[in-house]
């Protein structure tokens, strides 16, 4: 295994050619905070606290890289995690000729797929510049309770780790980049060990963003508690099995985030690094394509006719008879992302009230349930709106009359695969509906798309990513320890 697969860094070096990111965040009050391409940075430029800004600016842009991909790859683009965990699950299909992605959409991967490993790389890198830039923060600042980078970048760091625990097998080895260029290999991890990495760096973010003061704004200190509070309580959740592990998630720190936040990464047609890779794959590439009800159990977003169901899910077939580039797959454009510098949401209050909607759910607690869900769509985040912009017309009221407890938890999964949609959270949710025993446990193959599949064959029974083979240069590492949801 080369020194940059797993993490893409020798030291500081890493930091060379950093891109323009800007990381908003909507607040009642408003706080835009905006990085300054720094160009090149040299090792000599690390020795001071000074350094810190150009640092954090580094790991954003290897984190906006891991999780929303760019334009890197000519037109086809880059893929994220929110790419590459849609085409897995449900709201993307293949609409090109590449075997390897193919493999992915069918869900039956092999450990020398040469895209998977891209993704496994640039997850690493992310993982490994998140935890560098904090513990630069550790090491470089006077005082860490001025610095709002320093929980933000444990948040990051903590995403990335959640990321390996809801998008790969179990079994993922965690390595560390020393400054001087060595590797240390690390041990597999489970899906819970790998949870429980991010569960522990995100309650350091929040003790750390609570602990701000000094010179830090209201809204600048409010704004990391709820990046680290609503981090947390997803991977809390995603660790959670039975129905009370699911009730014990923390709500009351929820409860203080507005359903108005939105932590965004942003992009930019500055550089091709820079671009919102869902984008540029979906409308430019034209290598994936929309889905809905794919392979039998999947997420339905349109009707019959080809209109999106409702505006969480906005999408549009143009011209009337346009294919992907494989020349045959119907090829069908989101709307959420308009253009290459339309940003994408990593973390919402949406997403506090959906948690706290499935909490209430667990306890059987239908009143706050359905309260949850229908503040939500009696009106709307703008953050979901197209382009993050263009408001989403209200949504009549659910109810739960004259449905079944399993009707219920569809219902409630069918609203976070809208809300949440194209954002990186769906396959992760599948993998819960078949594993949590709150909802039975499902049989996996009535949740993820199975039988025929649309380009010949049938659909695997791969649920998530394998580590590459490259990985077993790590003498510690053989292979998964399983592939279970």
């Amino acid at each position: 295994m080369t020194p940059y697969s797993l993490h893409g860094a020798r030291g500081p070096r890493r930091l060379a050619g950093l891109a323009v990111l800007v990381a908003a965040f909507a607040l009642p009050m408003g706080c835009d905070l905006t990085v300054i391409d720094p160009d090149i940075v040299t090792p000599d430029n690390l020795s001071g606290a000074a350094a810190l800004p150009t640092i954090r600016s580094a790991a954003l842009g290897d984190f906006s890289l891991a999780y929303a991909g760019s334009g890197a790859d000519g037109s086809s683009g880059t893929e994220g995690q929110v790419t590459s965990s849609a085409m897995l699950a449900d709201e993307f299909i293949n609409s090109e000729t590449f075997p390897t992605r193919i493999e992915v959409d069918r869900r039956s991967m092999q450990v020398t797929n040469g895209t998977i490993t891209g993704w496994f790389r640039t997850l690493s890198r992310a993982r490994r510049a998140a935890d560098f830039a904090a513990d630069q923060y550790r090491t470089l600042a006077p005082d860490t309770t001025l610095e709002i980078g320093f929980p933000e970048m444990l948040a990051l760091a903590g995403f990335a780790h959640l990321f390996f625990a809801e998008n790969w097998c179990s079994g993922v080895p965690i390595s560390t980049a020393n400054a001087d260029g060595s590797l240390e290999f690390g041990p597999p991890l489970s899906r819970q060990e790998m949870t429980d990495s991010a569960v522990s760096k995100f309650t350091q973010a929040l003790n750390a963003a609570t602990a701000l003061g000094g010179t830090v704004s209201a809204a600048n200190r409010t704004a990391r508690i709820n990046l680290a509070t609503i981090g947390l309580a997803r991977a809390q959740l995603y660790r959670a099995n039975t129905g009370g592990e699911i009730t014990a998630v923390a709500t009351a720190g929820l409860a203080a985030v507005p359903t108005t936040f939105v932590y965004n990464l942003g992009h930019s047609e500055n550089s091709v690094r820079q671009n919102n890779g869902v984008y540029v794959a979906n409308v430019v590439g034209e290598r994936y394509s929309v889905a809905t009800g794919e392979g039998t159990n999947g997420l339905v977003t349109r009707t019959a006719g080809g209109a999106a169901l409702d505006g969480r899910v906005p999408q549009i077939r143009t011209p009337a008879t346009d294919v992907g580039f494989d020349g045959a797959t119907p090829q069908i454009d989101q709307l959420r992302y308009l253009d290459r510098k339309t940003s994408i949401p990593l973390a919402t209050g949406a997403e506090a009230r959906l948690i706290e909607a499935e909490a209430a759910l667990a306890s059987a607690d239908t009143v706050t349930h359905l309260a949850r869900h229908n503040a939500l769509r009696a009106a709307p985040p703008i953050y979901f709106g197209q382009g993050g912009v263009t408001a989403i017309a209200a949504l009549p009221a659910l109810t739960t009359i004259g449905l079944t407890s399993a009707q219920v938890v569809d219902q409630h999964f069918r609203e976070r695969g809208f809300w949440l949609w194209l954002t990186g959270h769906r396959l992760a949710d599948l993998r819960r509906l078949a594993r949590q025993t709150a909802w039975g446990p499902r049989a996996p193959e009535s949740v993820f798309p199975t039988g025929a599949y649309f380009k010949g064959g049938v659909y695997g029974t791969d649920y998530n990513f394998p580590v590459p083979f490259d990985e077993t240069n790590n003498p510690n590492f053989t292979a998964c320890t399983n592939r279970n949801p």
